[in-house]
Order: C-alpha cells, then structure tokens, then sequence
C-alpha cells in the first residue's frame, strides 16, 4: 500500500485558492449572464429605457400647453401630474396637494429635480401643468410593475442571490472534497482509540494534511512498540505469577499433608497448637495461591463459552448453597424472585463463582443470628442480583477502591483472611460478561449492598 511521504502534494492555501478562483470565474459568468438578460429584455421592449418618459412628455408637451382642460388621458405612462394655478392652489392631478405644492416650490426656485424624481413644468394659462418622472428603466407590463421592483434593483437582487447560491454550492462541494481527503485521519484516530495499530493511510494530496499523516504513521509505530514492550511484559508477569502460584501448590499439600498426620501422633498441647497454626496458615496460602490462579487465568481470557442457563433453577442452586453456608451462624436466608427472564446467557461455573464470592462475604460479615437477602430481578434486557447482609456496611473509601487488587480495606469490613482478591476477581468475571458491579450501602440498616446487572443476552 502507499504510504505517506513527507513534504508533497497541493498546499491547503492552494485548495482554498482555487475555491475563490471558481468562485470568481462564477460571479463574472453571472454578470454576463444577467447583463445578457438585460439587454435581451430592453431589444425585446420588455423593459423600457430610462429616459422613457422624458421622450413621451416631449411629444404631448404642446398639447398640454395647449388644451382648454388637463386630463388624465393626456399624461404619458410612467408620469404622474398636477395642476396648480399661478397663485400656488391646486386644482387637479394624481399628485397629492402636498406632493404639488412642493414641486411649485421647486418651479419658483428654478430647480428641475428633488432627491431622484424629476419635474417638467407646463406653461398654461394662469395655471401650470405639473410633470413628475423618474429616470430609471421599467417594464413595460404594468402588471409586472406592479409585483416586481424595477428592473435594476431586480438584476441587483438576481445578483446577490446568484453570487450565495454559487458560494453555498461551491462551498459543499469543496468541504466534501476536504472531508474525503481528511478521512483517513479520522479512520486512524478511530483505529488509535480501539487500539487497532494494523492500518496505513493513503496519501490525501494536500501537504499539511499528509504531514498530519505522517505524524500519526510515526506516532502509532511507536505506540506500537510501546504497547508491544507492554504486552510482553505483561504476559511475562502473568507466567510468571501462574509459575509461582503452581510451584507453591506442591510444597503447600507436602506441608499440609504432614500436618495433618501429626495432628494423629501423640503431642502434648503446645505441640497441638503449632500445630494448629501450620494448617491454618496452609489452608490460607493454599486459597491465595488459587486466587493468584484465577486472576492469571482471566487475564489471560481463559474462557468457557456461554450458554443459556435456566435462570430459576441457577437462583435455587444459589439459594441451597446460601443455606449451607448460613447454617454455622444460625443466619435467615431471604431469596426474592421478580420478572425471571426463563434463560441467561452466561458463563455458568464462572458467574457462579462470582455470585457466591459476593454471597460468602455478605454471610462472614453479617452477625449471628442476622439475616442475608439475595434479590434478583428481570428489567428490560438486563438482570439484576443483589445481595444484602446485616453487618457494618462499606466505608465511603471501601465504596470507591473494594474491587481494585490487593485492597484491603476497612478493618471494620475485612479480616486477616482476605488477600484483597475477591471484589477484584467479581468485577473481572461480571465485566467479561458486559456487566457492571456496583457497592453501596442500604439506606435503613447501613449494611452492605452489593448490586451485579449483566444483560441478558450475554453482550
């Protein structure tokens, strides 16, 4: 595949050049366009020319002069008129009194024009004819003139939205463009986050943007190497952690096996309690070391497939097994079945494991005589376990850190025979199954809370 190489391609002032360039080359085919138009519609006598109504005004100008009584038919289209008399009081017209007598004002001072309409005044006998125009083209269809500005503002208009609507198309099609050649940058970032190194990016033809390129190429190699370097020493310390854990099993069941021979020869009572103390402790390195065990064997996605698993019958397997081990602390187990999906997707053995890690803490920290809930409800595509003891509860620092490695925890909470292994073993097993776990404590009784949802499906 191609890759990058630095310092070729089109510059990205030269991209947007070229958008201003057709951008340019638009705006002047549209002027000519509409000029086109322009002069198409005037030799078409579709518009009429500015000075329109100065020519017409000349031609009726003597017989206005000369008739006995200004009419209307007599004034030329595009003109509107008056009629004062020589005093300066109006007497006929379309022109409003107040419109007239200021253009009789005008006639006094000798002036022909007031902002951009024009006046010709008409000698007659003691009154004068009044002419007022404009001097701009206009269509000739009075229709047209009446819902249409006139014909310069409309061209002025057709300009500006022509020049937007250029500008809008060009400006699309150029952001595709940028969007199809920057692609490649998204699609590696996208790879980067999902830790997915095994990509190239081709060649986008704009410099900067392969220079970006050549950056990511640079950094995901050496991220690359750098995860590699992590991988193989994290795979080294699992082997290694694995290697220890089954070179301890051997000399643990010599260990044990020994004493608990000597625990059926004679000895007298300090010989009994070291005794004592040897199984003990062998029971308890036998346990971490299985942990040890386990955590190795997740990390290194040791897997069983899924399965569908009858729901209610894997709650009464939980059920008996709370039982048995409530009965040395004379414990009421409490199960609560609601809205049971008939089968879960899950690992069995390994989910069972987790649920019963949780159920067991619940049991070693609840006191005598006290009571252990285990709910489990159906929601939507999920299930919900949660199990709920009588004892102190979880501590605001146990709530946040209980399920990371080797916590230990509140003393108040855990004991001597807690290796801080077992929320973090929990949380492992729920995550594979797409899973969460949550820790709180319950608001009545303050005791601890512990809540499993994985969806039902397995995902």
């Amino acid at each position: 595949m191609e890759s990058i190489k630095p310092r070729k391609g089109t510059r990205l002032h030269t991209f947007f050049l070229r958008y201003l360039l057709f951008l340019c080359i638009g705006i002047i085919l549209l002027v000519a366009l509409l000029m086109g138009l322009f002069m198409f519609a005037f030799s078409a006598n579709i518009i009429l020319p500015a000075n329109y109504a100065e020519t017409q005004i000349t031609k009726v100008k003597d017989h206005i002069a000369s008739s006995s009584l200004v009419t209307d038919n007599m004034i030329p289209d595009l003109v509107d008129y008056a009629v004062i008399s020589n005093q300066g009081k109006y007497l006929s017209g379309n022109l409003t009194e107040k419109e007239a007598l200021h253009a009789f004002h005008l006639q006094q001072k000798g002036e022909r024009q007031s902002s951009s309409r024009f006046y010709t005044f008409i000698e007659r006998e003691q009154e004068v004819c009044i002419l007022r125009y404009s001097l701009v083209p206009e269509y000739r269809s009075t229709i047209i003139r009446k819902y249409l500005p006139n014909p310069q503002l409309t061209v002025l208009l057709l300009f500006i939205l022509g020049v937007i609507l250029q500008a809008t198309v060009l400006a699309v099609h150029f952001g595709r463009r940028l969007k199809r050649k920057m692609s490649g940058l998204q699609v590696a970032i996208e790879k980067i986050q999902n830790q997915n190194l095994d990509f190239h990016l081709k060649p986008s033809g704009i410099r900067e943007i392969d220079d970006i390129a050549l950056s990511f190429e640079q950094m995901k190699e050496a991220l690359n190497r750098s995860l590699t370097q992590q991988w193989e020493a994290e795979r080294s310390r699992r082997e290694q952690i694995s290697a220890l854990a089954h070179d301890l099993k051997t000399p643990l069941t010599i260990i044990r096996g020994n004493a608990e021979l000597l625990q059926d020869t004679v000895q007298d009572d300090i010989q009994k309690e070291y005794n004592r103390y040897i199984l003990k402790n062998t029971i308890e390195i036998e346990k971490f070391t299985k942990q040890l065990m386990d955590i190795s064997k997740m990390e290194q996605h040791v897997v069983n497939a899924k399965t569908n698993v009858e729901l209610d019958s894997f709650v009464h397997k939980i059920e008996q097994q709370m039982k048995a081990l409530a009965l040395e602390k004379r414990l009421e187990v409490d199960v609560v079945k609601d809205k049971l999906p008939a089968v879960l997707m899950i690992e069995e053995e390994l989910f069972y494991r987790a649920l019963l890690n949780v159920i067991v803490n619940a049991v070693e920290h609840t006191p005598n005589n006290s009571k252990v809930t285990l709910s489990v409800a159906g929601e939507l595509n999920f299930v919900h376990f949660t199990v709920t003891d009588s004892g102190p509860g979880f501590s605001s620092k146990d709530i946040k850190e209980a399920t990371k490695q080797f916590y230990r925890g509140d003393p108040s909470r855990n004991s001597a025979k807690h290796h801080g292994m077992g929320l973090y073993i929990v949380e492992s097993i729920i995550q594979k199954h797409g899973g969460t776990l949550t820790l709180a404590n319950r608001s009545i009784t303050g005791g601890g809370k512990v809540t499993i949802t994985i969806p039902t499906s397995g995902l």
